[in-house]
């Protein structure tokens, strides 16, 4: 039987802490689990009160106050590392802005259970990402029958790690492994990302590793993105809905036969099977954002290279237009290897912005 730990990673709000402490009270638990408070060093003494005098009674609780500022890069890491000193089998992390739904802890157990001894896996999510933080643009999954798909996208708003999974990124980490990544294999919004932030190694890991995150369709937790390290104001823009139900049987997919896997960029890398070639001989750049291209290129950009087939922007996700054949001419599958005539090398902007935004039709 696995030991379980949720992990509450606070710094200096707490109303960001009262929030999530509700969401953690209104959740079903069907055994014991430990809780974790872990607080930097801010100076405020109110946020260490209320958290001493908050009422933990599903299982154990500690509270950890760090005797100086750690910055949220090292607290996280602290925090990961809590999962060897408390002797957890997994642990859940939740910064101080997350709201978890009633059943978090019910989709957590199942999915360690089912991902837990999974190689291919660094980490299971809460959150369902509806935006991507790359193109600065909202992103949609292809649905499939299952209740999970795969990214090669880590997660910090609210994410599960087992003992292996965190240990084998936590001894890349600390052997600075991440000096040998190829950078143009990294998203250029994440090599922008301060130097406070541990996500942006973790997302490295798994591009450098050739691992994935478990998503859930529906997430079990939202962000509130509060002002704080990586937010000037208040922002509801990573806000996404949460599952309201309670013991719910999830059903869930092997890494190798799913049909649904997407890579850092939030492209679509089954995209090429759907249209009868190698994933090795193509690109799936349909937000534009990538730095190497394949012989084969999907993309909505305009360039001087043969057509060899174009879609419509019509349908949501926008990978489906590819799967389904939409005829139009907004996605472009190129042979790079064949020059044509140059064209105006611009990003379908426009056509993307009102399709992405507007509820009518294209």
């Amino acid at each position: 039987m696995n030991r379980y730990g949720i992990v509450v990673v606070g710094y200096n709000r707490i109303d960001s802490l009262q929030r999530l402490f509700d969401s953690l009270e209104r959740a079903h638990y069907d055994e014991d689990v430990d809780l974790i408070i872990s607080l930097d060093n801010s100076g405020n003494n109110q946020v260490f009160n209320y958290a001493n005098s908050f009422e933990w009674i599903h299982g154990n609780k500690k509270l950890i106050l760090a005797e100086e500022k750690l910055g949220l890069r090292n607290h996280v890491l602290q925090c990961g590392n809590y999962i060897n000193r408390f002797n957890f089998d997994a642990v859940i992390v939740l910064e101080d802005d997350l709201y978890v739904s009633s059943d978090f802890f019910n989709y957590a157990k199942q999915a360690i259970d089912f991902y837990g001894e999974d190689e291919r896996i660094a980490g299971i999510s809460l959150y369902q990402h509806l935006w991507n933080v790359n193109a600065d643009r909202p992103f949609l999954a292809v649905i499939s029958k299952y209740d999970t798909f795969f990214m090669q996208y880590a997660q910090s708003w609210g994410q599960i790690w087992t003992k292996n999974q965190w240990n084998l990124f936590y001894q890349w980490y600390i052997n600075q492994e991440y000096k040998n990544v190829d950078l143009n294999k990294i998203p250029d919004n994440l090599l922008k990302w301060p130097e406070s932030s541990w996500l942006k190694f973790h997302i490295q890991y798994c591009i450098a590793k050739n691992k994935f995150f478990v998503y859930p369709y529906t997430a079990l937790s939202t962000n509130f993105a509060d002002a704080g390290t990586h937010y000037a104001s208040n922002t509801n823009k990573m806000q996404v809905p949460i599952l309201t139900s309670t013991q719910k049987k999830y059903t869930f997919v092997n890494f190798e036969d799913s049909n649904v896997i997407y890579d850092a960029y939030f492209e679509n890398l089954l995209l090429a099977r759907e249209i009868g070639l190698n994933k090795n001989e193509v690109t799936v750049d349909i937000y534009g954002m990538k730095k190497e291209n394949a012989r084969y290129l999907i993309t909505m950009d305009k360039l001087p290279f043969k057509v060899l087939k174009s879609f419509g922007l019509k349908m949501r996700p926008q990978d489906m237009n590819v799967i389904y054949n939409i005829e139009g001419d907004d996605i472009f599958l190129y042979d790079t290897l064949i020059q044509e005539n140059k064209v105006n090398n611009k990003k379908n902007d426009i056509k993307l912005t009102r399709w992405m935004y507007d509820t009518r039709a294209v």
